[in-house]
C-alpha cells in the first residue's frame, strides 16, 4: 500500500514543470508575478510545490555552484490556505502566516524580525477593523476594475464579496481624514492606527517592500496551497491578500489550485447568475478578467497519458518490492531516461536491466506486467490522475489481497479491474449486475446477451433494442464502452469478484474505448479454431484502415498482456504478420523485448525461428528478438535456440 501524500520525490516527471517555474521566480525583470499552478485534484499540484521549496534551498546544492549562489537571496515561505478555513478573517490569517514564517525564517529571521512583528499588529489592526466596519464600506470588486488597490481614494471594501474593511488615506500633513464614519468610531479607529502604524494598503505593501529589502531578500517565493479546498469566500480573500499587500516589487507568489473551482468562486461573488445570451456572456468576461488580475502567469498542468501512467505504476512497484537504495537507482534510470526521451516508457525490462543480477521476484515481475497491460486503460479510465492511479492500486490490492485470505483462487486481475471501473463509473449499473449474478449463480444472462448484441451489431440501434429489454442505461456511452471492455465476463463466474469488492469504494472513472465492429470481427476470427474463418480474417484485416489496423494489433497485445502464458494472441499477431502486417511483427517482437519470458509459450520460440528464416524482409525488426531468445534459459529461448539449429 501506497501513502496518500504529496512528495518532492518526482515519480511522475513533473520536474520539468517545477524547473520552469523556479526559472520564472528566479528572475528578477519577471517580478512581482503570481503564477497559478492549474490542474485537477490530485494532479500534482502540491507536489510540485514542494519540488520547488526543496530546490531553492541553498543547502540542496553544491558548494560553489550558481544555483546554490542564486538561492542565497532567495526566502521560501509555504503555506496551507486551507488552515486558514475556520478563521473569521482568512485575509488576516495568511498575512499573519507570511509574517510569522519570514520572522522565524532560519536564514533571514533575525534580520526581518522586529519589522515582520511590527507589520503583524498592523494585521492584527485590520482583523479589528474588519470585524467593526463589516457594514461600512463599498464594493471592492468595482474599485479593483477601476485603477487598482493603490489607486482608490478612501477607502477600499475588502469584504462584502471580499471582506468589508476601511482604509485611511493619509493627507501630504500627515493627518488623518475622515470618510463619513461617526466621530466616535473614528476616534477609536485613529487610536488603534496610532498603535499600529500605518495601514492602508499602499503603505502596507511599502513597508512589507522594506522589511524584505532591508533584510537581505531580494526574492520572497510564497508558495500557496490548497487553495480550491477553501470556500468560494476564502477563496477570494486569499487572493486579494495576495494582490493587495503582498505583491511587493521583489515577491513571486505561486498558487496551487483547481481552475475551475476558482471562477466557480469568483462567479459565486460577483456573478449575476446570467440566464439570456449576452448577461452570460458579460459574466463570463468578468470572471475572465477577474481571475487575470490576480494570478498574471497561469501554468496548466498536463494530464499524463497511459506510457506516463505505466512509469508512475512501475516506480511504484519498485517502491512496494525494492529495498531503498535499489529504488533509488530506478528512480535514478528513470530520470535520466526521461532526460533524453520524453516519449519514453520505464517498465519490465528497464527495471530487470538496472537491477542486473538482483533477482526481481514473481511479485514485482508479475506486479510490472500487469502494468504493462493496464496502464492504457487506467490512463483513460482516471484521465491520467496521479492520486487516482495510486488510490485504484491500493483499492486492487487490497481486494487481491482479500481474495488471497479468503482463498478464491480463481481471482483474476483482469476480470477484478473491470468490475472495479464500472462499480467507480455507475453504481447504480454496477449494483444491477451484482443483482443479476447473484440470482444465477454468478453467470447473469442478461450480461452476455449485451455482450453478444454489441459485439454482433454494427447498428447502434440493435444494440439499443436489446440494451432497452434490460435496462437502457446500458445502452449510454459509458457504459457500451465499459461492455466492450476485454475481457468479456459472460463466462466468467462473478460471485467471487462481488464477494472482494463489497467495501464499495468511491472514486470516479472513465470506459475504454470501444473497438470498431470490422475490428471485433477480425479480431474474433483470428482468435477461431478453424481454419477457415482464420483465413477469411486475415483477408479482411488487409482491407481495415490504417486506424482500424492498428487498433486490432493493440487489441491483441492488450490480449497477450492479460494473458501472456496462452498461444492465442501471439498466433493471432503470427497471422497478421503473414498477412503482411508489418505493425504485428514489430508488435510481436516488443512484447518478447520488453515482457517477462519464462511467461510466453516454447511453441512461439519455434514460430519466431520460422518468420525469421522463411521472411527475410522481418530481420531487421526481429534480430533484436533473436539475440534475446539465443541468450535466454526460458523455455521460450531454449525452443528458438533449437528451431534455429534445425535449419
Amino acid at each position: 500500500m501506497w501513502p496518500d501524500n504529496e512528495t518532492a520525490n518526482d515519480l511522475i516527471g513533473f520536474q520539468v514543470h517545477a524547473d520552469l517555474i523556479r526559472n520564472v521566480v528566479c528572475n528578477p525583470k519577471m517580478l512581482p508575478t503570481t503564477i497559478g499552478v492549474f490542474g485537477d485534484w490530485g494532479g500534482g499540484k502540491t507536489s510540485i510545490m514542494k519540488m520547488l521549496e526543496r530546490d531553492l534551498e541553498p543547502s540542496n546544492w553544491p558548494e560553489g555552484s550558481e544555483e546554490r549562489k542564486r538561492c542565497e537571496t532567495i526566502a521560501v515561505v509555504y503555506t496551507n490556505t486551507w488552515q486558514f478555513e475556520g478563521y473569521d478573517d482568512a485575509k488576516s490569517a495568511i498575512l499573519s502566516s507570511v509574517l510569522l514564517e519570514l520572522a522565524g525564517h532560519k536564514r533571514f529571521g533575525a534580520k526581518v524580525r522586529d519589522a515582520a512583528l511590527k507589520l503583524l499588529k498592523s494585521v492584527n489592526w485590520m482583523r479589528f477593523a474588519k470585524l467593526t466596519l463589516k457594514h461600512v464600506a463599498i464594493p471592492a470588486a468595482a474599485a479593483f476594475f477601476t485603477g487598482g488597490a493603490a489607486a482608490i481614494p478612501a477607502a477600499v471594501a475588502v469584504s462584502s464579496g471580499l471582506s468589508r474593511l476601511k482604509f485611511w488615506e493619509k493627507k501630504e500633513n500627515g493627518k488623518g481624514e475622515e470618510a463619513g464614519e461617526s466621530p466616535d468610531l473614528e476616534e477609536l479607529l485613529k487610536k488603534e492606527e496610532a498603535e499600529a502604524g500605518e495601514i492602508d494598503i499602499r503603505g502596507f505593501r511599502d513597508r512589507f517592500g522594506k522589511m524584505l529589502k532591508d533584510g537581505g531578500i531580494e526574492t520572497l517565493v510564497v508558495l500557496v496551497d490548497d487553495l480550491d479546498r477553501c470556500t468560494p469566500e476564502r477563496i477570494i480573500e486569499n487572493l486579494e491578500a495576495v494582490k493587495l499587500f503582498l505583491s511587493a516589487d521583489q515577491t513571486a507568489f505561486v498558487i496551487g489550485a483547481d481552475r475551475r473551482i476558482v471562477e466557480h468562486a469568483i462567479r459565486e461573488k460577483y456573478a449575476q447568475r446570467a440566464t439570456d445570451g449576452e448577461a452570460k456572456e458579460l459574466e463570463d468576461r468578468l470572471v475572465k478578467d477577474y481571475l487575470e488580475k490576480l494570478v498574471q502567469i497561469p501554468y496548466s498542468l498536463p494530464r499524463l497519458s497511459a506510457t506516463e501512467i505505466q512509469t508512475y505504476m512501475t516506480l511504484l512497484f519498485c517502491q512496494r518490492y525494492l529495498n531503498g537504495d535499489q529504488f533509488g537507482v530506478c528512480v535514478k534510470s528513470c530520470n535520466a531516461g526521461r532526460s533524453k526521451n520524453r516519449y519514453g516508457t520505464f517498465g519490465y525490462r528497464d527495471v530487470e536491466a538496472v537491477m542486473e543480477k538482483a533477482e526481481l521476484g514473481d511479485p514485482l515481475k508479475d506486479a510490472l506486467t500487469f502494468s504493462a497491460s493496464a496502464a492504457p486503460l487506467i490512463a483513460d479510465g482516471l484521465k491520467g490522475n496521479p492520486r487516482q492511479v495510486k488510490r485504484f492500486l491500493n483499492a486492487l490490492l487490497l481486494r487481491k489481497e482479500l481474495a488471497i485470505v479468503a482463498k478464491l483462487d480463481n481471482v483474476k486481475d483482469s476480470v477484478l479491474v473491470k468490475l472495479m471501473i464500472l462499480e467507480y463509473t455507475n453504481t447504480n449499473l454496477f449494483t444491477e449486475l451484482f443483482t443479476w449474478q447473484s440470482q444465477q449463480s454468478g453467470h447473469p444472462t442478461q450480461l452476455a446477451q449485451l455482450e453478444k448484441s454489441l459485439a454482433e451489431n454494427e447498428e447502434k440501434n440493435e444494440f439499443d433494442d436489446v440494451a432497452k429489454k434490460h435496462n437502457s442505461r446500458w445502452s449510454t456511452p459509458g457504459p457500451r464502452k465499459w461492455l466492450a471492455m476485454e475481457p468479456q465476463l459472460q463466462n466468467v463466474d462473478l460471485r467471487d469478484y462481488f464477494w472482494v469488492a463489497r467495501d464499495r469504494l468511491e472514486s470516479t472513472f472513465a470506459g475504454v474505448a470501444m473497438l470498431p465492429p470490422a475490428v471485433r470481427i477480425v479480431l474474433d476470427g483470428l482468435m477461431s479454431e478453424q481454419k477457415p474463418k482464420r483465413n477469411a480474417a486475415m483477408e479482411s484485416a488487409k482491407a481495415l484502415s490504417p486506424d482500424e489496423k492498428t487498433s486490432l494489433v493493440q487489441s491483441l497485445d492488450q490480449r497477450i498482456m492479460r494473458q501472456p502464458d496462452d498461444s492465442s494472441g501471439y498466433e493471432g499477431l503470427r497471422l497478421l504478420i503473414e498477412a503482411g502486417l508489418g505493425e504485428a511483427a514489430r508488435t510481436l517482437a516488443n512484447i518478447l523485448m520488453t515482457r517477462p519470458l519464462d511467461k510466453v509459450p516454447p511453441a512461439i520460440g519455434m514460430q519466431i525461428a520460422t518468420l525469421y528464416n522463411a521472411k527475410p524482409e522481418l530481420r531487421g525488426t526481429l534480430e533484436p528478438v533473436r539475440t534475446e531468445l539465443s541468450k535466454s534459459n526460458a523455455k521460450v529461448g531454449k525452443a528458438f535456440q533449437e528451431s534455429m539449429k534445425k535449419k
